[in-house]
Order: structure tokens, then sequence, then C-alpha cells
């Protein structure tokens, strides 16, 4: 039987950068990805996150802003927005999801306070 520990780890492996999950891709793909971003094969993989991965991501963002999901997952603003736009299938996220009514009311108590 050959020994199996000679073998070396295939570089298109990708890692989620939030849940730390691998899975194994092709180059072919892994170029296409990054070629319709403008971007080289190496910073997509940079930004790469699994759905949910993306879905954690999202929520935090939805749930506080783009400042607060990045002292929650302790990464920076941009590495967030590149999260989003790398891996966000052209969808934009909400943010501060808070209902109208509380805006309103918050614009009222200011006017009666002035």
């Amino acid at each position: 039987m050959k020994n199996k520990s000679n073998r070396k780890k295939s570089p298109n492996r990708l890692t989620c950068q939030v849940t730390g999950t691998e899975r194994m891709s092709n180059a072919t793909y892994i170029a296409n990805k990054a070629a319709k971003l403008d971007i080289t094969s190496a910073e997509w993989k940079q930004f790469y996150l699994s759905k949910e991965g993306y879905q954690q991501v999202k929520f935090e963002v939805e749930a506080g802003g783009l400042q607060f999901a990045a002292d929650v997952l302790k990464v920076s603003k941009e590495t967030i927005i590149n999260f989003l736009r790398y891996n966000g299938r052209g969808k934009f996220v909400k943010v501060g999801n808070t209902p109208p009514g509380h805006v309103e009311k918050s614009e009222e108590v200011v006017e009666l306070v002035a």
C-alpha cells in the first residue's frame, strides 16, 4: 500500500473566514468567481464565506451595522464590506432594520424638548 501522508494539500481548498469550515473546489470555479469581480483568485479565496458564514455576517450587519459586525467578528469594517461584496450574490443587506414608528417617535421627542 502507498503511504498517503506524502500527499500535498490541494491549493483548491476553500476555507470559510467566519466559521472555519473547509471544502474542496476546483481551479476553474475559483478563477471564474474572481474574474467576475475583477480580482485575483488569491484575493477571492481570502474573503470566501460558506453559506452559514455569509448568513452570520448578514445577520450581524442587519442587527447593528457594518462597524457593529466588524467588532463582533473581530475584523475590520473593510473586511466586512468585502465579505458582503464577494459572497452576496448581488443582494444588499438592510442595515439597522428599525421599524419606522420608532424613528418618528424619536423625532417627536426631539421637537418637544427643543
